[in-house]
């Protein structure tokens, strides 16, 4: 008898009809959980594709099986009762295991922010539900297999994709042999020895809908206690339902800070199209979704494909509206898919760039190049109705200040709707971690607690930055040694400031000719993840007297003279000199466009680099 079959017999479960919880752990961080933002539905609330993947997968045997979304339960319960404390996050779990008492139960974990209640799930469930087998899956547990089994908080470790794991597993723990073929990447131990199932490799079949995974999860009511990202907000029916779709998995691209290729192997696999459009279809007439976010990592790869999936939007009158902010291969976008993404409803997306050094994105082995990314920010002048924002990063392995500032000059100069400037992280899988490990294993062995967020200012409930006097901040920053490698508090400030200048002081969409509906619009629905940030409602308001808007001009300008008052707060605004527009806060069109030309021009002294002559100075 192999070690695979020896194991399985020890934990193999004789009852008929055996019970499979999938759970999701909560993807906020929780020590900086805020009610204030749960309410105003700021948190991201993505529902459980992966695991409904999985579900459909099972769906053929004689399993029973249900999802829990721990995140969708802790946002729900905070919102609808005034008393109840996140703390008390796992009674959701509690309850699932008490009442239903699953034989099996699956538990997964993609992201580093999720890493510290994965752990705190899985020791609960071996205390509360220790007859149970424990299944883990996903991104971090695919690297960190044996940390989990060492510490014996998983039965049994699934790799990379796990449809045909999770199938080939139940075939030799329930009895009902349906024939799996034998898996690779299945770890567990055994009589104190590690060990990996072996198989022939065969990628999962990407066939069927996701329809009826949904009756385990109540997607018509996700949007009720956070959101996708601002664009799940932005849509016209943003206080209605919204859901995530996914057409293919894998990327052409092989980035070294990125792990896809690891996880989904080489190439691109897309779903039958026809399958893709009866999900949807079957979202927007029965459960009430009107938006739609694309997960894939490589949405064009299969352009055609895409294309034709565009015009069955179209064709069967799906009054829908999509986005994509997961970044888009530029090369991959010309003027006719344009045309069908703005007629199927497309509000917007993003475009994968991630720094404006062509060596760095050679480095980083980034498929584009920074004319394809010139060339498509032109054409997307003629198409003004889709908000459309690039991907940037900062904070590459040993990325010296200079290829920093070749970033921010090169988003200002393609004036985007919006900069997405995140702070690179440290990803299990990716190349350019390789030699990480010590780093990883210590983040499970201290339960994740110093995990970073890519946006640092999600690192705090109030939305600041920590205090020093060590690091330069504001328009300081400038001042740095060009050759200089910034440190970890360093590039956070880097960040704000790139944040600051090139979304809010230069953004085209608040300039003389710009659309400041559109910025209008973004940032308002970002406000709600950052409630307390007076420097979004400052320019808010700077908006809205664009548009003419009085009442939203009052509300926004008190809101920043509210949340202005610490120390904090007035020494960032006087650092780039918002203090000076909130004192004579402008009245008119005219006014707004002549104080935020002298800011600009107040700002542009302390840039590095010159400004392209169509940017405001």
């Amino acid at each position: 008898m192999t070690a695979f079959a020896a194991r399985c017999a020890e934990l193999a479960i004789s009852q008929a009809r055996p019970r499979l919880l999938l759970v999701q752990p909560p993807l906020v961080l929780l020590k900086h959980f805020s009610r204030d933002i749960a309410v105003k539905r700021g948190y991201y609330i993505f529902p459980p594709t992966g695991l409904q993947f999985l579900f459909e997968a099972v769906k053929h045997r004689d399993v029973e099986t249900r999802i829990l979304d721990m995140n969708y339960e802790l946002l729900k319960r905070t919102a609808e009762d005034s008393e109840f404390e996140h703390t008390r996050w796992l009674e959701s779990l509690q309850e699932s295991l008490e009442s239903w008492r699953p034989q099996f139960v699956g538990v997964t974990c993609n992201f580093d922010a999720s890493l510290a209640p994965f752990l705190e799930v899985l020791r609960f469930v071996r205390k509360f539900a220790p007859g149970a087998v424990l299944l883990t899956g996903g991104i971090i547990p695919s690297f960190a297999w044996k940390d989990l089994l060492e510490q014996n908080l998983s039965d049994f470790v699934t790799a990379k994709e796990g449809e045909q794991k999770l199938n080939f597993l139940l075939d030799h723990l329930t009895g009902e042999d349906t024939g799996t073929a034998p898996a690779p990447g299945v770890y567990f131990s055994f009589q104190g020895d590690f060990f990996q199932t072996e198989g022939d490799g065969t990628l999962p079949e990407l066939n069927g809908d996701l329809i009826d995974s949904y009756r385990a999860v109540p997607i018509e009511d996700y949007w009720r206690y956070g959101s996708l990202n601002p664009y799940s907000r932005m849509s016209a029916h943003s206080h209605t339902g919204f859901a995530p779709v996914q057409l293919s998995r894998g990327c052409r691209g092989n980035c070294t800070f990125c792990s896809v290729r690891e996880i989904m192997g080489r190439g691109v696999r897309h779903r039958p199209m026809e399958d893709v459009l009866r999900e949807m279809e079957y979202l927007a007439r029965e459960k009430d979704i009107y938006h739609f976010e694309w997960l894939d990592d490589d949405l064009l790869f299969h352009k055609d494909v895409f294309k034709d999936l565009l015009r069955g939007i179209i064709e069967r009158g799906l009054k829908i509206h999509w986005s994509a902010n997961n970044g888009m291969v530029a090369a991959s976008i010309d003027d006719e898919l344009l045309e069908l993404m703005r007629d199927s409803g497309c509000i917007g997306f993003k475009i994968g760039i991630e720094t404006g050094n062509a060596a760095m994105l050679k480095r980083i082995r980034k498929p584009g190049t920074l004319a394809t990314f010139r060339n498509l920010a032109r054409r997307l002048e003629n198409f003004p109705e889709i908000f459309v924002g690039g991907n940037f990063i900062v904070g590459f392995p040993q990325e010296n200040f200079a290829e920093m500032l070749d970033t921010l000059s090169f988003a200002m100069d393609i004036r985007l709707d919006w900069n997405a400037f995140t702070i690179c992280q440290v990803i299990r899988g990716a190349s350019a971690f390789a030699d990480f490990e010590d780093y990883f294993k210590t983040q499970i062995q201290t339960g994740g607690e110093n995990v970073k967020n890519f946006i640092p200012t999600r690192e705090s409930k109030d939305g600041t930055l920590t205090e020093d006097t060590t690091h330069r901040h504001g328009l300081d920053i400038f001042d740095l040694d060009p050759a200089s490698v910034p440190d970890e508090r360093q590039i956070k400030e880097i960040w704000f400031t790139y944040n600051m200048v090139g979304n809010y002081i230069f953004n085209k969409n608040l300039a003389p000719g710009g659309r400041p509906e559109k910025f209008v619009s973004w940032v308002e629905m970002a406000q709600m993840a950052y409630p307390k940030n007076p420097y979004m409602s400052l320019f808010a308001a700077l908006g809205h007297v664009l548009l003419g808007n009085t009442t939203r001009v009052t509300e926004q300008l008190q809101n920043t003279k509210l949340n202005v008052c610490s120390d904090y707060w007035k020494e960032r605004f006087e650092a780039f000199g918002l203090d000076f527009l909130l004192r004579d806060f402008p009245s008119s069109p005219e006014a707004v466009h002549d104080a935020l030309a002298k800011l600009c021009a107040h700002v542009a002294k302390r840039l590095p680099f010159s400004l392209n002559p169509t940017q405001p100075e």
